[in-house]
């Protein structure tokens, strides 16, 4: 039994809260209700950090400065593991998040998982051939996101880009738009993808006609679970 997990037990046991770091985009204002929504019920609770949106990058990789600060500070809290809840590292190429997640674990000693990861373990898991692929941006970004999980192993079939530029703006976006936008690239897909966590693709059911839903937002906190030895909804057929 792991550290974390003889803590998750104990916490069970007693009645206390477990505590979950979770990192997220300065303009994010899905991740933290649907976090709140996920642990319901749960021995746990979520701390929370944010960094900045425009500033989290060095070119092609992480600034690890911004992110180790916030690692730091919620550490100080106690938390038992962490999750980096953003989907910018399938745009990336998954290699930066491989790196940050080693990066965060020498400084502080907790596990730490990312979204695009998470995402990438759970679609070759549950052994989806074909996806269809949900964007909060445009073209360009379907594009570039479709390539990246295909370097992966991981076929993108037909994707919808809402076409919207300004991050903060994807939480607006309503559940039936949403599901509208599922049911367009579902057609001939192993499941679908909603690849933003500022989508509010957790308030959709878990699949539509048959068809597994998997939101980005979801899989992030389902990876944080099983880091820090909690149970979770980890199914072949349900991001949640």
């Amino acid at each position: 039994m792991t550290d974390t997990t003889q803590e998750a037990a104990l916490a069970a046991s007693v009645g206390a809260a477990l505590a979950l770091g979770v990192i997220l985009p300065s303009s994010n204002r899905v991740v933290e209700r649907a976090t709140e929504a996920r642990l319901a019920g749960l021995p746990a609770i979520a701390c929370y950090a944010r960094v900045p949106y425009g500033a989290m990058l060095k070119g092609e990789a992480y600034d690890d400065a911004v992110f180790l600060t916030a690692a730091d500070l919620l550490a100080d809290a106690g938390v038992a593991a962490l999750c980096w809840n953003a989907t910018r590292g399938a745009a990336l190429g998954f290699a930066p998040d491989e790196h940050l997640c080693a990066t965060v674990t020498r400084r502080t000693g907790l596990p730490m998982v990312t979204t695009a990861l998470a995402a990438r373990a759970r679609i070759t898991l549950a052994g989806y051939r074909r996806l269809g692929l949900v964007v909060q941006g445009g073209p360009e970004e379907a594009e570039l996101v479709g390539a990246r999980f295909a370097e992966a192993g991981i076929a993108i079939g037909s994707a919808c880009p809402l076409g919207i530029t300004e991050n903060r703006l994807a939480a607006e976006v309503s559940p039936s738009r949403l599901e509208g936008a599922v049911r367009e690239v579902a057609i001939g897909a192993d499941a679908v993808l909603i690849w933003s966590t500022n989508l509010p693709g957790w308030r959709l059911p878990a699949a539509l006609d048959g068809v597994p839903i998997l939101d980005a937002t979801s899989l992030g906190t389902e990876a944080l679970l099983e880091a820090a030895g909690l149970p979770n909804n980890h199914g072949a057929g349900s991001s949640r």
